[in-house]
């Protein structure tokens, strides 16, 4: 099974920068932060930096955060080339994140922390709702229960690993609405949706 950086850094040197531009209903997570005052943002698992790159446009201070090497140097260089300031840093999400307390009032998660087991995705959310602010907005987007399970493996109940494609070999939990609702309990949901045709399911939740 791939977890580790060198893993995801033959990801990013195969396919580049995944994406140019953010996520379809990308305008409503800005207004969201934006209403709930949520000026210092963490991306985390940035990739290639597109979140980062759009969020910091956008006049947020936001810090990206990713295992890859590979991945953070493309984010610096698209910095760079926009001419924009923002943090980018080595970390695991599987490892207690290098943040303190409360050091951020939004975050952004988008296809990241379904890539581990299901005890390893607890302690991820475990660190998200410690380093946000009380009444600070979470928006994390995993893969639906019905999403990857063609071509591949069980090696948990709900975790499968792709036997092809750019992410064979990685581990993807499948969730269902109702099992992200629980696994972000501590949490007051905002929204719930499901998306990219039934494959991706998104939560909007708030720290109390």
């Amino acid at each position: 099974m791939r977890t580790d950086a060198r893993e995801w850094d033959e990801v990013f040197r195969k396919e580049g920068r995944f994406f140019a531009e953010p996520f379809q209903r990308f305008p409503e997570l800005v207004r969201a932060f934006q209403e709930h005052r949520c000026s210092k943002l963490l991306d985390l698992g940035c990739g290639s930096g597109r979140h980062v790159v759009h969020l910091a446009k956008e006049g947020f201070q936001v810090q990206g955060t990713d295992i890859s090497p590979t991945g953070l140097r493309m984010t610096q260089a698209w910095l760079v080339e926009e001419g924009l300031t923002a943090g980018v840093m080595l970390a695991d999400m599987r490892e207690p994140l290098p943040f303190c307390d409360g050091a951020f009032e939004g975050l952004l998660s988008t296809q990241v922390i379904h890539h581990a087991p299901i005890a390893a995705i607890r302690g991820t959310i475990r660190e998200i709702w410690r380093i946000l602010v009380s009444g600070g907005l979470a928006f994390v987007t995993v893969s639906a229960d019905e999403a990857h399970k063609e071509d591949s493996r069980e090696i948990e109940p709900g975790t499968f690993v792709p036997l092809s494609g750019p992410e064979a070999g990685l581990p993807h939990h499948m969730f269902s609405e109702a099992e992200l609702r629980t696994e972000f309990q501590d949490f007051y949901p905002l929204e719930t949706s499901l998306r990219a045709e039934g494959k991706v399911l998104a939560i909007l939740a708030q720290k109390p």
